[in-house]
């Protein structure tokens, strides 16, 4: 395996400088986290895939599928970024029910657009949910399209790639943990687990917190690999956290709002 991630990654090394990529489309989605729009150059790349792997479930105790939560929060706030300028023409397709986020997550106070704006595509097995992203990222109505990519191969990722730079579609699939290692196309991928509180300094429940590592990402040198971000569930919004002093909880509510709040990830 670490043979082959060599090459891998040597093979992306030189894909980067290759000719054919000089007058790449360069279009990027902002995503409104500025730190981490600048370590990216401006944003990631509009016209391209990009792979989360989140988030092991405390009690792992077997290779089962359910033993891995996708980090919901993250692309539902990337899909606001996407669809921002067009949010009224353009839709967001969910593919699989694994990363189908709670409705609640995608209304931010009285704006419910990329709820209305959204697409959910129940698709089972693997190859059922890459027919479903392939004809997704095809339609020029769709602007930003969400995957669970559990068991993608290789091959399934270059095909996934290249369909978004072609048809300059956004895409964003989650992955296990345990598959971060497997070869991928993507343009980038990042790594999402779960960041505790400092004692006393906020509530779990309400302003829960990961840590994303960003573990590659193709022709952009980074210097800061790792941010972490904190959901505010009064405006349903991601932001980077700079640990504000929200109200102080026990540590009972503390452990109880760790455990629920599965929900908004």
């Amino acid at each position: 395996m670490a043979l082959a991630t060599t090459i891998q990654a040597l093979r992306e090394k030189l894909g980067s400088t290759h000719p054919e990529n000089a007058g790449e489309d360069r279009a990027l989605i902002k995503t409104a986290w500025p730190e981490i729009d600048a370590a990216l150059g401006g944003g990631l790349l509009a016209g391209a895939l990009h792979e989360w792997f989140g988030l092991a479930r405390h009690d792992n105790r077997s290779d089962s599928p359910r033993t891995w939560k996708p980090p919901i929060c993250v692309p539902v706030h990337l899909a606001w970024q996407a669809l921002e300028v067009d949010l009224q023409t353009r839709w967001a397709v969910w593919v699989g029910r694994r990363c189908f986020p709670y409705p609640s997550v995608l209304v931010r106070g009285i704006d419910s657009r990329l709820l209305e704006r959204s697409l959910f595509v129940t698709a089972g097995n693997a190859d059922s949910r890459l027919w479903a992203i392939d004809v997704a990222v095809r339609s020029p109505s769709v602007g930003v399209v969400i995957a669970d990519g559990s068991t993608f191969s290789m091959a399934a990722t270059r095909r996934v790639q290249l369909l978004a730079k072609r048809h300059k579609t956004f895409v964003l699939i989650v992955r296990p943990p345990k598959e971060q290692d497997e070869l991928s196309a993507a343009q980038s991928r990042w790594l999402v687990r779960w960041e505790p509180h400092a004692p006393g300094t906020g509530n779990v429940f309400l302003h829960p917190r990961w840590r994303m590592e960003l573990l590659r990402c193709k022709g952009v040198p980074i210097e800061r690999t790792s941010w972490v971000l904190e959901w505010d569930h009064d405006t349903s919004t991601l932001h980077l956290s700079s640990e504000m002093a929200h109200p102080a909880c026990s540590p009972k509510e503390e452990q109880a709002g760790y455990r629920s709040h599965a929900r908004p990830a």
